[in-house]
């Protein structure tokens, strides 16, 4: 009794998992019908049953990837609207079609016996569908396939329903004549002559709200959009707006709009803002039931409906933030993003709404406020606390408009206070103890140096002579780079000469970077990076003169800020932030 329980409790359980699949509609994509042409006709009403044409996936005009079906083999059918009665005559197997990789049907499979070509049943011809070619998606190799053989509907208001399931979801004695709802798509047609009842019509049509106001006012498009409509026997269709659908089969119809997929970064959005039924104003909201009438008699004309959705596309803004450590207001190559800093978006949107947003950068540097209204706005960022400065605006004023995405960068900084050392200092023991081989082979690649590099020779290829320290000791060994060095930095040869003097000031000045790790110094007059002051330095030394004399006296006042006694320290910024707190 146990074992039976739990069987009985598991098919239960079975049941249930496919009831819910059922009601979820998982086959993505669309199908309609069309001409041999692939050219769609008005409400889906043809002149005979020998002109409807099957064709799937991307619509008029849309790109091949908008509801596209999924790869793959499917096979099809013809119904009444109900399901309830098979009126396509020939073997499922003749009625087997692929789609390709961008969605499109591209293939019809050939009748099982060629030879039985014409083969007839209940009066009607067939073999191999015939098929056409397909004028929106001829490029991607899509085709159409005449729906023929089938019989004439039972419907009274002349109303067929086409089916469309993948091959290996058909199943042979359940759903509708091996088609399960779920896992179909349908599309009503109507083929001409005088039925005793009318069928029911519904237009479907989408407008962009660009002023957000949920009215369609004048001069506001139309928008061709995708909506999913599921009908009452759990089948379902994708269609794009504006379509009209004609309905036999009485009951409940849903109609949801399909947002496209928001891409990474900064993407536009889209933000529903009216839903309209038979012109009455419903709740927002992007899906909604109708319920709607089947074949009616005794009237003239059909019974119509009526739904309409309004959206805007939203704007969106992205900041980047950026650790500017060469001071030069751009994110260059190697400078790393700052993390955690808010930024603040303000302004009034087109409904006169008052915004303020505050968001942090992620760990790219980089904050993104979407669904943005059009309107007027001002992004600035929140400084944080420290020893913070901005080298690019701190603020920008702009105005969004539907679909805008505006880029911003803030580059900011982070300074500290070094002490730079003499000549002198980097003549005497304290100062060579912290040379390193990479500082000298840095400072013999420039022009200053190169041609006699420090390598412990003089200009004869002789070692150079033990350096002493001012008490006479020895602080660097004979034929060395250090004892070269600190000769010198003291060579009373330098005398007058503007470019003697501005190599030992602009040695003594890389020394003072490399040691205090500083990227740029801010000082007086402005920040600079210490590459471009060391390449302003090497230019001035092969100009000589006024121009050698001028920035041997600006390296000189920066290796003289060692902070002795009341003396100011060298502002420099470092390669790496600080830690941002607010």
């Amino acid at each position: 009794m146990r074992r039976a329980a739990l069987v009985t409790l598991f098919a239960t359980l079975i049941l249930l998992m496919f009831a819910g699949a059922a009601m979820a509609g998982p086959l993505p994509g669309a199908i309609f019908t069309t001409l041999e042409d692939g050219t769609r006709v008005n409400a889906n009403i043809y002149q005979a049953k020998e002109d409807v044409y099957l064709d799937g996936g991307p619509g008029v005009q849309a790109p091949s990837k908008a509801a596209a079906l999924p790869a793959g083999d499917y096979y099809f059918q013809v119904t009444d609207p109900s399901g309830k009665v098979l009126l396509s005559v020939d073997p499922i197997e003749s009625r087997k079609i692929r789609v390709n990789e961008h969605g499109v049907i591209d293939y019809v499979y050939p009748a099982l016996v060629e030879t039985q070509y014409p083969a007839k049943k209940n009066g009607m011809m067939w073999g191999t569908h015939a098929t056409g070619i397909d004028v929106d998606h001829a490029d991607k190799g899509a085709i159409t396939v005449q729906l023929m053989p089938y019989e004439d509907t039972p419907n009274p208001g002349g109303v067929y329903k086409v089916w469309v399931t993948p091959a290996d979801k058909y199943s042979p004695g359940e759903g509708k004549h091996g088609f399960i709802p779920a896992w179909s798509k349908t599309d009503n047609f109507k083929v001409k002559g005088k039925p005793p009842c009318v069928p029911t019509e519904i237009t479907v049509k989408k407008f962009h709200d660009l002023n957000a106001n949920g009215v369609w006012d004048e001069g506001e498009p139309e928008l061709n959009w995708d909506v999913e409509v599921t009908f009452p026997d759990g089948s379902s269709n994708v269609y794009t707006t504006p379509f009209t659908l004609i309905n036999a089969e009485e009951g409940n119809h849903w109609f949801e709009e399909l947002f496209p997929e928001k891409g990474e970064g900064c993407d536009p959005d889209w933000m529903q803002t009216a839903l309209y039924l038979d012109g009455e104003a419903q709740p927002v909201n992007p899906k909604i039931e109708v319920w709607l009438e089947g074949c009616v008699f005794g009237v003239k004309n059909a019974i119509t409906h009526e739904v309409v959705f309004g959206n805007i596309q939203t704007a969106c803004v992205e900041a980047a933030k950026f650790y500017d450590k060469n001071v030069d207001g751009v994110w260059d190559e190697g400078e790393v993003p700052i993390p955690g800093w808010r930024i603040q978006v303000t302004g009034t949107n087109v409904r006169g709404e008052i915004v303020d947003i505050v968001a942090e950068t992620d760990e790219y540097g980089m904050a993104k406020i979407s669904g943005l209204l059009p309107g007027d706005y001002k992004i600035e960022e929140i400084m944080a606390l420290g020893n913070w400065l901005a080298t690019t605006p701190m603020y920008y004023e702009f105005s969004l408009e539907p679909g805008d995405c505006e880029y911003f960068e803030f580059g900011n900084v982070c300074f500290d206070y070094a002490a730079f050392g003499t000549k002198g200092f980097w003549h005497n023991k304290n100062g060579l103890a912290l040379i390193q081989p990479a500082w000298i082979d840095y400072a013999n690649g420039l022009d200053p140096y190169k041609d006699n590099p420090f390598d412990g020779l003089d200009e004869y290829g002789d070692p150079v002579p033990v350096a002493k320290g001012p008490a006479g000791e020895d602080i660097a060994a004979a034929g060395t780079a250090l004892a070269e060095i600190s000769a010198y930095l003291v060579d009373s040869n330098a005398g007058g000469d503007p470019k003697i003097q501005l190599g030992q000031q602009l040695l003594a000045f890389i020394f003072n970077v490399k040691n205090t790790g500083a990227e740029s110094i801010i000082g007086p007059e402005g920040a600079m990076s210490t590459e471009a002051m060391i390449a302003s330095a090497v230019e001035a030394w092969n100009e000589g003169g006024s121009a050698a004399n001028y920035w041997a006296g600006v390296l000189d006042c920066y290796n003289n800020m060692n902070g002795e006694g009341s003396g100011p320290l060298v502002k420099i910024v470092k390669a790496e932030p600080c830690v941002v707190e607010y």
